[in-house]
């Protein structure tokens, strides 16, 4: 009884020490659990990601506000200037949750490349803002080495008591037959992990920061560390690095864009190591170390020569897109870092985690931010390839005759590129080359975010992108479960199976499309799994042939073509076509139903008979 309450009471001082992160927490758990739980797949908060945003950041503010809380602390910052911070904070994460759009997350490098800045500079803020003075090196590496123990030791506890409580429910639904859904085992883990496992983190952080002044032994953990397991790890990718670029000097060869991302691992690799073995980095005693510590950067410097040569070629051609400038200014800043560590005396390593803080913050606002500079790099382009084309006139979209005929790669470039403005949701920018009555259909699908793709048509064939969000329904000529014989042979067991069962009728079969496989549970057991790739390349190529008759009727036009998510495509196949079937089952398909965001095939709806 003496722990409960000693426990209880560790929780409640955690809590009321740092209530805005741990409210952060909840709220993300709460928001996360509605998108899964309560929001309809039809709903204007599932189709604009609003639950998905208030998740991002609610999680976001976490950082945040432990970085305040952190800095409050051990600065002894008066309540009002606190305060203060908190409002800030608030408004940053409100104009960036107004910052998202939904075609973001059509994108997924454009919204992981958005988000991560905007977290990891939180996490930055958590590890600087409590020392940043170049005489608090010592107590800047004391207290991040902490926390770098602590959040491991909080992850461990936190993924511990998730598998003993998974357990426990496994055990329950299989003992009982309370047929638990698999998302209770996620809530579980999310309430985990977001809540649980922040109280935890927080709770090992000392009230006194003076502690962190103090000089304390070197961890022989820490060097073995470092030296078996981090410096192979840079010594393998030095090799393969080196080889390249000799590979490259020796054939005369433009190196692959590629490469940067092996050379940025490799960075962020050595440097990590680099501030693990700061305090005995000029400890002779330990040679390996010693060494690393003193020519890494120089190694690094040639590997940085390369790797800007690779970026610079993939940017010229193609302009400037959000990934490429972030990896450009992080070449800019490995190479500061690089030059300010040989030349150097004291290796102030505060400025490390300081110099990325703000080049990741630099590089995100202002007209020359990633976001808006790529935006007007693309305009630019668009409008070079228009006007070199003869299609835009006098700042207006014009349609040139209909023998008329532009390259290939120009056309595609077009499009590629109303495409990039659109998932930005940056296609207004063209507003002023469409006339009247097409200015007003674009304003109307902005307003309405019903815009799902934007199209430019260049040639004498009518090539149309699909929109983002397509429908397609396939279903047989006839109803054919209802007109022929079923074969029992071979098969012991025929039951139907549909996409949503009723909760209350635990004994009807669950048909899902996972990774291009169809599934079938009863229960929680799957009964088959049966790829549906073939099924739907051949479904594809009945919806191409229908569409090109389709295609043939529209009128040839240059104009933009706009569409909304309200649109719907219903195919009769043969019959034969929807049957799948091995040695073990047979499928009859009466009706399948999916839904197309980009390359991404959902399951919407799907019935049939199963033999097995």
């Amino acid at each position: 009884m003496f722990q409960i309450k000693r426990l209880s009471k560790d929780i409640l001082n955690t809590i009321l020490r740092f209530p805005l992160p741990i409210l952060a927490g909840v709220l993300a758990f709460v928001f996360i659990v509605l998108e899964m739980h309560v929001a309809d797949i039809d709903s204007i908060e599932r189709k604009n990601y609003i639950y998905i945003k208030l998740f991002l950041e609610c999680f976001s503010a976490i950082s945040y506000f432990t970085a305040v809380d952190i800095f409050s602390e051990s600065k002894k910052v008066e309540w009002s200037k606190r305060i203060g911070l908190y409002i800030l904070g608030f408004c940053i994460l409100g104009l960036h949750y107004y910052s998202i759009t939904p075609g973001m997350f059509d994108s997924e490098s454009v919204f992981i490349s958005r988000y991560l800045i905007f977290i990891t500079c939180f996490h930055l803020l958590v590890s600087f803002l409590a020392f940043y003075h170049h005489d608090e090196i010592q107590s800047f590496w004391q207290f991040n080495y902490f926390l770098f123990v602590k959040f491991i030791v909080s992850i461990s506890y936190s993924l511990t008591l998730f598998i003993g409580l998974s357990s426990a429910l496994l055990a329950i639904d299989k003992l009982f037959k309370v047929d638990l859904d698999y998302n209770y085992y996620v809530d579980l883990l999310l309430f985990i992990f977001l809540i649980v496992n922040t109280i935890i983190f927080l709770f090992s952080i000392p009230k006194s920061y003076e502690v962190f002044g103090n000089k304390h032994p070197f961890k022989k953990s820490i060097r073995i560390f470092v030296q078996y397991i981090l410096m192979p790890i840079v010594l393998v990718y030095i090799v393969i690095l080196y080889l390249y670029l000799f590979r490259i000097v020796m054939y005369n060869t433009i190196p692959s864009g590629w490469v940067c991302i092996p050379i940025l691992i490799f960075a962020i690799a050595g440097i990590l190591t680099y501030l693990l073995i700061y305090p005995i980095r000029l400890d002779s005693s330990y040679k390996t170390i010693y060494l690393f510590s003193k020519y890494f950067f120089y190694i690094l410097l040639p590997l940085l020569s390369l790797y800007f040569i690779a970026i610079i070629k993939r940017i010229m051609p193609y302009g400037i897109t959000e990934d490429r400038y972030l990896v450009f200014m992080l070449g800019v800043w490995l190479l500061i870092i690089s030059v300010y560590i040989i030349i150097s005396k004291k290796d102030n390593i505060i400025i490390i985690p300081v110099s990325l803080f703000f080049v990741l913050f630099i590089s995100a606002i202002g007209p020359w931010g990633m976001f808006q500079l790529s935006v007007q790099n693309q305009v630019r382009r668009l409008e070079f390839l228009l006007n070199k084309n003869h299609l835009l006139v006098n700042h207006k979209l014009v349609s040139p005759s209909s023998d008329f005929k532009i390259p290939e790669n120009n056309a595609n470039s077009i499009r590629s590129i109303l495409n990039y403005l659109n998932k930005r949701g940056e296609i207004n920018k063209i507003h002023t080359w469409l006339d009247e009555k097409e200015q007003k259909v674009l304003s109307d699908a902005i307003k309405n975010n019903q815009l799902n793709a934007v199209n430019a048509i260049f040639t004498n064939i009518h090539i149309e992108q699909e929109p983002q969000y397509t429908y397609l329904t396939y279903y047989p000529i006839s109803r054919f479960l209802h007109e022929i014989p079923i074969n029992l042979t071979n098969f012991k067991n025929m039951v139907s199976f549909v996409k949503y069962a009723d909760e209350n009728s635990k004994d009807l079969y669950m048909a899902e499309i996972i990774d291009t496989n169809l599934y079938i549970f009863k229960q929680q057991d799957t009964l088959v799994k049966q790829s549906v790739v073939n099924l739907l390349a051949s479904l594809k190529q009945w919806e191409s042939k229908q569409d090109s008759i389709d295609d043939a009727k529209i009128p040839f036009s240059t104009k933009l073509k706009i569409m909304s998510n309200e649109r719907f495509k219903n195919y009769a196949i043969v019959n034969d076509s929807l049957i799948l079937m091995n040695e073990k089952y047979k499928i009859y398909l009466n009706n399948i139903e999916l839904y197309k965001q980009d390359s991404v095939i959902t399951l919407k709806n799907i019935n049939g008979i199963l033999l097995y």
